[in-house]
């Protein structure tokens, strides 16, 4: 099964839950950009209950044998993806106060930015004894803005893609 399929399993079987802290990045982003829009095109918030019941139904579905392997290191994951418009312009654009927040706590650290006139990207990592244990990911261009916070055994889901990649090769 392909991401894109988990993907919109994930998201039929999200119903309406919200990721609030993904929200006020992007308000945060918006503030920045005056006359700018972002259209909400698909948000959700999978925690432990709502991922349980999909590993679950993984197991009796053998199509998605192939997304069990990847769900199992995953404890909880907020995706948003925003249609960006009226925005000609990022240069001016700051890290968002929540990542700001995280990266004041143990063990959150900044690890990727790019910041020019055409888009920002910040990644931030969670590290729990030398382990990854989250990502916060935010890539905005003059098209999209794209979020992304996940937490879970993620150096092992990290291992698992990158072994599957270098096989397709």
């Amino acid at each position: 099964m392909s991401i894109v399929g988990l993907t919109l399993i994930l998201t039929l079987c999200s119903g309406c839950l919200w990721a609030p802290d993904l929200d006020r990045v992007r308000r945060d982003i918006e503030r920045q950009l005056p006359g700018s829009e972002f259209t909400k095109e698909i948000a959700f918030s999978l925690g432990p209950v709502t991922l349980g019941v999909a590993k679950l139904v993984t197991r009796f579905v053998p199509e998605t044998e192939e997304a069990r392997t990847y769900l199992a290191d995953v404890s909880r994951v907020k995706v948003a993806i925003y249609e960006a418009e009226n925005i000609s312009d990022t240069g001016n654009v700051k890290i968002p106060k929540d990542l700001k927040k995280l990266l004041e706590k143990d063990g959150w650290e900044l690890v990727v930015k790019t910041h020019d006139d055409k888009g920002a990207t910040w990644i931030l990592c969670q590290l729990e004894d030398d382990k990854l244990e989250g990502i916060y990911v935010v890539v905005l261009d003059r098209d999209e803005l794209v979020l992304v916070r996940a937490h879970g055994n993620l150096e092992r889901l990290f291992e698992k893609a990158m072994r599957e990649n270098l096989a397709m090769r």
